[in-house]
């Protein structure tokens, strides 16, 4: 947890045209932006629902009493949402409590699967590339909730998801469509052409000769690229991925008005440099700036960068969001020496037995797996893939180094001892303990407050022969 140096955070693409009608103005009531419950005034929140009784938004409740529901651009009600699928909530906030007036589902696209990846890690939709993870969720409707019995050519699937900078789609939700299939796409215009009526968003095409574009700006070269549209049609052709579009319309418009309390989640697009004590850079579409009371949820300024997933909360002034906290996504961080290394894992030293696995989706900061070598410092980000084993997200090489970094849920807490990946970790030994808040607190205390799942970070250094454990925080 770490109290601010810098931070980011963004609105994932989640489409907030329409989003801010409801919300507040620049005259709306104050509030803590940090979500204590105290104070009213207009709050939303963009991400991915994670339950419901009432409408849970990246763990975030808002009541639904009243509230109106549009689902995949049609009007509706919450038994048409799933968890996974990624919304926009506009309300208000009073007190502890958080209501919604509108809740928007807007899925990433829907329409042909053109093919499927043999590891099942990845598909291909309507010319978008789709990533899977374990932390997607396969519909019940798709066989086995595998996406490799799904058949390239027939089925048609519709993906709600985050969209990364370069257009890649990273799934929340897959379900395959039996009937209404209506093929369209969210993302980033490149190669528009004014003079042909077309553009590319991925590695599709779309013709938009005959579509309504009354809500885009005139059509004039390339003008419209860059910018977030969704695009809706009656015909793809899969030979040469093109969809002939009915609709074209931007999204992401009318971002003008000021909310309270504005939580959002995605991959940061855009990472900008640090002036003094503060950073922009842009998650999705919308703008981010940290300053000095700024707090870090496990990870560091230095982590900001294109590709990473983050959750953000603050104040919205009408064209930035004013990060109060902001948190890292992937729980699990670890830094230190390689020890061992295969064709897809290694060990870390001073992490025995702990196993950092590589795949197709691993960002390996524009390196190789085999370029890699033991000795080598590495910094790991990724999710807990087993009693020991971490699911790498990102691995970054680093310049050398004794830090040694250990960062993920408390698995079995024994006495003075915490384990976490497998690794028991002897509290005696540390000096220095910090809450999440980053304050100072004593060992009686950490161990007072620290229970199984609490996500704790070890630092310390390799030393050659053992792990010199010499800090212990908390993270939320």
């Amino acid at each position: 947890m770490k109290t601010s140096r810098w931070i980011v955070s963004w609105l994932g693409m989640m489409g907030l045209a329409g989003l801010l009608a409801a919300c507040g103005s620049e005259g709306a009531p104050s509030v803590s932006a940090s979500g204590s419950g105290s104070g009213s005034g207009s709050a939303s929140a963009s991400g991915t629902i994670t339950g419901f009784g009432s409408v849970f938004v990246n763990g975030k409740k808002f009541e639904t009493r009243g509230s109106s529901f549009t689902v995949d651009g049609q009007s509706g009600s919450q038994s048409d949402l799933k968890v996974g699928m990624t919304v926009t909530v506009n309300g208000s906030l009073n007190g502890n409590e958080r209501s919604a007036s509108t809740v928007l589902q807007k899925d990433a696209v829907e329409g042909l699967v053109q093919s499927v990846a043999s590891d099942g890690l990845s598909l291909v939709v309507m010319g978008q590339t789709v990533l899977v993870d374990d932390a997607t969720l396969i519909d019940d409707n798709i066989p086995g909730r595998n996406v490799r019995n799904l058949v390239a050519g027939t089925d048609h699937v519709e993906v709600n998801g985050h969209i990364r900078s370069n257009g890649v789609i990273q799934a929340t939700v897959i379900e395959r469509k039996l009937v209404n299939v209506t093929p369209e796409v969210r993302g980033f215009v490149s190669n528009h052409s004014a003079g042909s009526s077309t553009f590319r968003i991925g590695n599709l095409s779309v013709n938009y000769s005959g579509a309504d574009i009354s809500d885009m700006s005139i059509p004039n070269g390339n003008n419209w690229d860059g910018r977030f549209v969704e695009a809706k049609g009656a015909n793809f052709n899969s030979v040469s991925t093109t969809l002939f579009a009915t609709k074209v319309e931007p999204e992401n418009q009318g971002i003008g008005q000021a909310i309270d309390e504005l939580e959002v989640e995605g991959f940061v697009t855009q990472a900008g440099t640090p002036t003094g004590s503060s950073l922009e850079f842009t998650i999705g579409t919308t703008p981010v700036r940290t300053t000095n009371n700024t707090e870090f949820r496990g990870g560091t300024v230095d982590e900001i960068v294109v590709g990473a997933k983050m959750s953000a909360e603050g104040r919205f002034d009408g064209s930035t969001l004013i990060a109060k906290h902001v948190k890292f996504q992937d729980s699990v961080r670890l830094e230190g020496d390689i020890a061992t290394i295969g064709s897809n894992a290694f060990t870390i030293n001073g992490l025995p037995g702990v196993s950092v696995r590589v795949n197709s989706q691993t960002d390996l900061r524009g390196i190789s797996l085999g370029a890699l070598s033991p000795g080598d410092h590495v910094r790991v980000r990724g999710r807990v893939g087993g009693t020991a084993s971490v699911s790498a997200t990102r691995v970054e090489l680093r310049s050398a180094d004794t830090d040694l970094d250990l960062q993920g849920p408390v698995q079995p807490i024994t006495g003075n001892n915490l384990v976490i990946l497998g690794v028991s970790v002897d509290t005696n030994s540390i000096k220095h303990f910090e809450s999440v808040s980053g304050s100072s607190m004593s060992r009686a205390g950490f161990l007072a407050t620290v229970k199984v799942n609490s996500l704790v970070k070890f630092k310390g250094e390799w030393n050659g022969t053992v792990a010199v454990w010499d800090e212990a925080e908390l993270e939320d």
